[in-house]
């Protein structure tokens, strides 16, 4: 309440109105800088009541290292000017820092000249709190950011990258400059678990490289984090109980963050940082923002050990192949050959005895050529019982399926295929492999031809029962036809060929097609599962 001597007021009750109609803190002050005023919101925000503060020198809600700028402040309003709001910091009763927000606006007796100043302060301990937290929200936002962005490149990098050495570095560098470490390594598990297959390093120089020698194979902390799935952060890597310590050269390392990098519950590898830069440990968010570029390392090393290992199958198909052709010429040579040579040399020797009027040797010439004959049909058929497509041995029926269907694709120059399965690693019986994979083979052939279509599902799936099948669908969105129609003629005689293939092997063939609504090839197959290898004990006597 106002000190009954601020005599300029000019109603007392009307100025005690004012001030608690405020919401903010009102101070009233005379030119001398003692308050002569003081409303409800400061006592509530400072702790003073009005008999305590009233009469006193406003620098007692001041901090020392304020007290030039306040001074400045009322200064200013004393000689007439207005004080925009502004942030500062005053105290309360018990010496407590209170951040406000402060304006001022000069006071004027009857005769209009400046007799005291009227502070107006807000507390605003919320606003700066709420303001932080924002702060704290943005930066994590930002820097969530930065490392979704960092490890979508990252990803990018490996796909597009040829080299697996190459597309490691790349990892292990996004890795150690989100966490903001001097050095940094990725470690590539052994497919058995047993240590590490690769070890790239960054940060450090290669005369450093070359003095430490021979890569790590794995012990120690950096085959611990090979055994487990959570990250590891370690103060001083010494310390740790795993470690085993550094070779000779090794340039000193303390601070620790290992985050294992895992394709489902299995760890693939590690990323591993050490000397946080600026010193001190590793944080939460530094680890945070490695396990997100771990999982899309995870993601990106698998893609890219497909690729190496498609380009790997690929070049033994084209090797076996050729390998494939050179046996099949042999055996044409040695065998088929031979045995029509056998049977063109028997039928001459025929024709020169009969010619003589000797029918007996002309009659056992021509027999013997007719066998010949026989040996060479029966050595044909089983030269193309044996031509199989060597995807099917090397791939398995999936994956050899799979690669067929985008052969298709690129051959056609379909839009879209959608390849459905559900028996990926299954292996059948060789026989039911084979007549599936021609099946389609034809059934794709035929609709490159004749459906008119840029859409192309193939559906390979085990159909569960008592006596599980095996089911093909190829389905289009061509032309269609009426398949009573087209069964017998002659550009149709594949549709026949199919549906002797399957029958062959006590399997359904259904074909569902009408004119403008596409075409559906359906086959099924009783699932014969593939024999068993006999054991080696069983053929020795």
């Amino acid at each position: 309440m106002p000190d009954p001597s601020f005599a300029f007021w000019p109603a007392q009750i009307t100025l005690q109105s004012l001030l608690e109609a405020n919401d903010a803190a009102v101070v009233g002050i005379s030119s001398d800088g003692v308050v002569r005023a003081w409303n409800t919101v400061a006592r509530r925000i400072f702790h003073f009541e009005a008999e305590d503060i009233i009469g006193h020198s406003l620098t007692r809600l001041i901090p020392d290292q304020w007290q030039n700028e306040a001074r400045r402040q009322q200064e200013a309003v004393l000689s007439g000017e207005k004080l925009p709001p502004t942030e500062t910091v005053r105290l309360d009763k018990e010496g407590r820092r209170v951040h406000v927000s402060l304006s001022g606006a000069p006071l004027h007796d009857e005769s209009g000249a400046v007799c005291g100043a009227l502070w107006l302060m807000r507390d605003i301990a919320e606003r700066r709190k709420a303001q932080g937290e924002l702060a704290q929200l943005q930066a994590h936002a930002e820097h969530r950011s930065i490392v979704l962005e960092t490890a979508n490149r990252v990803a990018l990098d490996i796909l597009s990258s040829r080299s697996g050495v190459e597309a490691l570095r790349h990892i292990a560098e996004a890795a150690r400059v989100l966490a903001g470490a001097r050095y940094a390594a990725l470690g590539v598990a052994r497919p058995d678990g047993a240590g590490l297959s690769q070890f790239i390093t960054v940060g450090l120089t290669a005369e450093e490289e070359t003095a430490i020698g021979p890569r790590p194979g794995g012990a120690g902390v950096l085959g611990l984090l090979l055994q487990r799935t959570k990250p590891l952060r370690v103060d001083v890597l010494a310390d740790h109980p795993a470690s085993v310590g550094f070779p000779p050269n090794h340039p000193p390392m303390e601070s620790f963050l290992g985050v294992p990098i895992r394709r489902g519950n299995v760890v693939v590898g590690s990323l591993y940082l050490t000397n946080k830069l600026g010193g001190g440990a590793f944080t939460t968010s530094d680890e945070v923002a490695v396990e997100a570029l771990g999982a899309h390392a995870a993601v990106a090393i698998y893609n890219l050990q497909m690729v190496l290992r498609q380009n790997s199958l690929v070049s033994g198909l084209i090797t076996a192949q050729e390998e494939e052709r050179r046996a099949v010429a042999y055996d044409l040579h040695d065998g088929l050959t031979q045995f029509v040579m056998a049977s063109h040399a028997h039928l001459e020797a025929f024709q020169r005895a009969r010619a003589k009027g000797n029918e007996e040797r002309a009659n056992r010439e021509f027999e013997q050529g007719k066998r010949y004959l026989k040996e060479a049909v029966v050595e044909s058929r089983r030269l193309v019982n044996g031509l199989r497509s060597l995807a099917l041995d090397d791939l398995g029926l999936p994956e050899a399926l799979r690669q067929l269907v985008n052969e298709e694709k690129t051959r056609a120059g379909w839009e879209s295929i959608e390849w459905l399965c559900d028996i990926e690693e299954m292996r059948f019986d060789k026989d039911l492999e084979t007549t599936v994979y021609r099946v389609a083979q034809e059934a794709l052939t035929n609709a490159r031809k004749h459906a008119a279509t840029q859409s192309i599902t193939v559906t390979l799936s085990l159909v569960e029962g008592e006596s599980p099948q095996l089911k093909l669908e190829i389905r289009d969105q061509g032309v269609g036809f009426v398949p009573e129609e087209k069964m017998g003629e002659t550009e149709r005689v594949g549709m026949q060929s199919m549906a002797e293939r399957v029958h062959l092997l006590n399997g359904q063939f259904r074909v569902a097609s009408s004119p403008g609504a596409g075409t559906s090839i359906i086959a099924l197959f009783p699932a014969l599962p593939l024999p068993k290898e006999p054991l080696e004990s069983e053929n020795t006597p």
